[in-house]
């Protein structure tokens, strides 16, 4: 199942069952040659909190859907330091994870150790492993934009100072251990949620 986070909304792309087709927010096979009116029309839905596009091809379907979006390239980190603590932002009134956009000729690996660098303050930094990347559209005037994350767990070695990137919004920065890291699993946004989960898998990995 590909996943597509909008607001507190996950439109869900997957294939047709009974639960699914029954479901109030669905549509089967949709023609998405006008797909910014369709995340309108599900961005207006207020007690709608997961919308499905279904298909028997779902694969396929999220293709159609992404290659008519414009799409936005960021990177971002999922940081342990020696302790498997992990490291969380806080920016504007919301627990997140150090990411930001790519720039050109960049490396998806170069841009995700240098943003986690610039809104952390941390320079000793190594990749781990490459998690699933998350996806989630937001307005630009009028047009849907489709943000695609590119994720790395990794680790800080040393003791590096940390320093909240103000500029960017971020007035605190916070290490959780592995016994609070459920709790905040719920604090961070939706689109956050699988990819802090996936990285507590990895990390428990013998």
């Amino acid at each position: 199942m590909y996943k597509v986070f909008l607001r507190d909304k996950v439109i869900c792309f997957t294939t047709p069952d009974e639960s699914v087709l029954s479901h109030e927010f669905m549509l089967k096979d949709p023609d998405l040659s006008d797909i910014q009116q369709i995340l309108s029309k599900t961005d207006k839905q207020k007690d709608c909190n997961i919308f499905y596009l279904v298909s028997a091809d779902p694969e396929r379907l999220f293709i159609n859907f992404y290659t008519r979006m414009k799409i936005v390239a960021a990177a971002g980190g999922v940081v342990l330091n020696d302790n498997k603590d992990t490291l969380f932002i806080y920016r504007r009134g919301h627990w997140d994870l150090p990411k930001g956009k790519i720039d050109f000729g960049e490396t998806e690996e170069h841009a995700a150790v240098r943003e986690v660098t610039e809104e952390t303050g941390l320079d000793k930094l190594s990749i781990l492993h490459r998690l699933s990347s998350s996806f989630h559209v937001y307005t630009i005037g009028h047009e849907w934009i489709l943000k695609e994350t590119h994720w790395f767990l990794m680790k800080s070695t040393g003791d590096g100072v940390l320093k909240p990137q103000t500029e960017e919004g971020i007035s605190d920065l916070e290490w959780v251990d592995s016994k609070s890291i459920a709790k905040m699993i719920n604090r961070v946004y939706l689109s956050l949620q699988a990819v802090v989960k996936e990285a507590i898998e990895v990390i428990a990995q013998p």
